[in-house]
C-alpha cells in the first residue's frame, strides 16, 4: 500500500494520542443505489469504492510530518500490526471479534450485530486525538446523544492506583511516578472492569458502545488487545481528531488560563504531540490497513471495522457534524439487525423472538388506499397474531431501504416488503432497541 492511500491521517493527539485527517461530509442512509456519497476515503471503502487521491486537507497534514526530523520508514511495523488486527493469537478472532462480513438491508450496507448480544460482547470505539483537538468536547456530546459510555485508560490507571483494594495498586502507582509504562494487561484488565461494571447498572441502555480514550498508545498496546479482548469486545472502529500543531498550540494556550492542567503548556503539548506522531499515529494506519484488508476478504463489499478521520480544525459545531455522521454510520448496525431479526421473527412464526423486539405496547397505521386504521396502544402479540403474520414477510425481498436517525437513541427504518411500504419506528433502551410504531400501506 502507498503512502497516498493513507494520507487520510493528520496529525492529533489526545492525553496520549495524536492522528491525521480527511474530512467526513454526508452519510447516505438510503437503500439501493445510493449507500455513501462523498465522503471520508476510508468510508468509501463500505460501499466498495477505490481509495481516492490524497486530498488537499490529507497534504496538509502530511507535511507535519514530513518537515520533522529522523522520519522513519515503518511500513513493515505497521503491516505486521495489521495483520495482527486481523487474528488474535488467543481466540483466532480479528479486532473486530465475532462480527460477520456485511450484509445488505434493502440497499444498505450493514454488520449483523446479533453475536456480539447473545455473548455480551461489549463495542467499542477508539477515541484518538492530539491535545486542544476538540476530542474531549465531542466526547461528551457522543455520550449525551447516543447514551455511550466514556472510558479514559488513563484516569481507569490513576483510580486504580489509589483504590486499597486493587491488588496492583503498588505497581500501577509506582508506573505513573516514575513515567513508566503500565503493563498492557493491568491497563485492560481495569477497561474490562469498568466496561463489565457500565454495562450491568441498572436502567441503564442495552447494547451501548464504549468511547475507549487513550488507548492503543503504542504496537504492545495493540499486541495486548489482541491477546486479551476479542473474546469479550468488538472494536466498531475509531474516530480519529486532527488538527496541525499550530491551532493546538493556540487552543492550548487558551485552555490553560481556566483549566488548571499541569500539563496545558507548550511545552508538554509538543512533548506529546511527537509522542502521538513517532507512536500512535503508526497505529491509526495499521487500524486502516486492516480496513482495507477486510474489505478485500470481503470482496471489496466493505469491513466490519471503520476508521474515520475527523477534521478537527473547524467550529465545535462543525466538527459536530461529522461527528454524528460517523456516529450513525455505527449505531446503524444495531438498529438494522434489530429489525433484520424482527422480520425473520415473523417468517418463521417466532413469538418469543417477536416479543423480544417489541416494546410492551406499539402504535400502528395500516393504510389500504383511502382506508386507514390506527391503533394506538396494541400488545406485541396482538399485533405479531393480527397483522404481521397476515402480510407476506421476506427479508429477502426488501428494496428500497432508508435509515433516519432522530437523536442518537431513537430512528426509524423504512423499506419495501412484499408489496406494502412499511415504516417501523426503533427506541434504544434497557434492553437494546425496540420496535414502538409501524405503519404499512399497501403500494399500488
Amino acid at each position: 500500500l502507498s503512502k497516498p492511500f493513507f494520507g487520510g491521517l493528520g496529525t492529533i493527539k489526545n492525553d496520549d494520542l495524536e492522528l491525521k485527517s480527511s474530512s467526513l461530509r454526508s452519510l447516505s442512509l438510503v437503500g439501493a443505489p445510493a449507500k455513501l456519497s462523498t465522503c471520508h476515503p476510508f468510508l468509501q471503502l463500505r460501499g466498495g469504492a477505490p481509495p481516492p487521491s490524497e486530498s488537499p486537507s490529507s497534504k496538509k497534514f502530511s507535511a507535519l510530518a514530513s518537515d520533522t526530523e529522523d522520519s522513519i520508514d515503518n511500513s513493515k511495523e505497521i503491516e505486521n500490526a495489521a495483520s495482527t488486527c486481523m487474528r488474535s493469537p488467543t481466540c483466532g478472532l480479528s479486532i473486530t471479534g465475532t462480527i460477520p462480513p456485511p450484509l445488505d438491508f434493502g440497499g444498505i450496507t450493514y454488520l449483523d450485530t446479533t453475536s456480539l448480544t447473545e455473548n455480551n460482547a461489549h463495542r467499542v470505539i477508539f477515541i484518538l486525538g492530539g491535545p486542544g483537538a476538540g476530542k474531549g468536547t465531542q466526547s461528551e456530546r457522543i455520550v449525551d446523544t447516543y447514551k455511550c459510555v466514556h472510558l479514559s485508560v488513563g484516569e481507569l490507571l490513576r483510580s486504580g492506583a489509589e483504590n486499597e483494594n486493587y491488588p496492583h495498586a503498588d505497581m500501577v502507582k509506582e508506573c505513573l511516578v516514575q513515567g513508566k509504562i503500565v503493563p498492557v494487561e493491568l491497563s485492560l484488565g481495569l477497561l474490562r472492569t469498568a466496561m463489565d461494571e457500565k454495562a450491568a447498572e441498572e436502567g441503564s441502555y442495552g447494547s451501548r458502545i464504549f468511547l475507549v480514550d487513550g488507548f492503543p498508545r503504542n504496537y504492545d498496546n495493540v499486541q495486548g488487545w489482541m491477546e486479551h479482548m476479542p473474546t469479550y469486545t468488538s472494536v466498531l472502529g475509531a474516530l480519529v481528531y486532527n488538527c496541525p500543531m499550530e491551532i493546538l498550540e493556540q487552543r492550548i494556550l487558551s485552555r490553560a488560563e481556566t483549566s488548571g492542567r499541569s500539563d496545558d503548556n507548550l511545552t508538554s503539548a509538543r512533548r506529546r504531540f511527537d509522542t502521538f506522531r513517532r507512536e500512535t499515529e503508526p497505529v491509526v494506519r495499521a487500524l486502516e490497513m486492516a480496513q482495507a484488508m477486510q474489505s478485500t476478504e470481503n470482496e471489496g463489499n466493505g469491513s466490519q471495522i471503520l476508521i474515520v478521520n475527523i477534521d478537527g480544525t473547524g467550529s465545535i459545531e462543525e466538527v459536530w457534524d461529522t461527528t454524528e455522521n460517523a456516529m450513525n454510520s455505527y449505531i446503524k448496525n444495531d438498529i438494522l439487525t434489530a429489525n433484520s431479526n424482527l422480520l425473520k421473527a415473523i417468517e418463521d412464526g417466532d413469538i418469543k423472538a417477536f416479543n423480544k423486539l417489541c416494546a410492551d405496547n406499539l402504535s400502528i397505521e395500516i393504510i389500504k388506499g383511502d382506508i386507514r386504521e390506527r391503533y394506538n396502544s396494541i400488545s406485541a402479540r396482538d399485533l405479531f397474531e393480527k397483522h404481521e403474520t397476515k402480510m407476506t414477510s421476506n427479508v429477502a425481498s426488501i428494496s428500497n431501504a432508508s435509515i433516519q436517525i432522530l437523536d442518537g437513541v431513537k430512528a426509524i427504518v423504512s423499506y419495501e416488503n412484499g408489496g406494502s411500504r412499511e415504516r417501523r419506528e426503533w427506541h434504544h433502551g434497557p434492553k437494546g432497541w425496540k420496535c414502538v410504531s409501524l405503519s404499512k400501506e399497501k403500494l399500488l
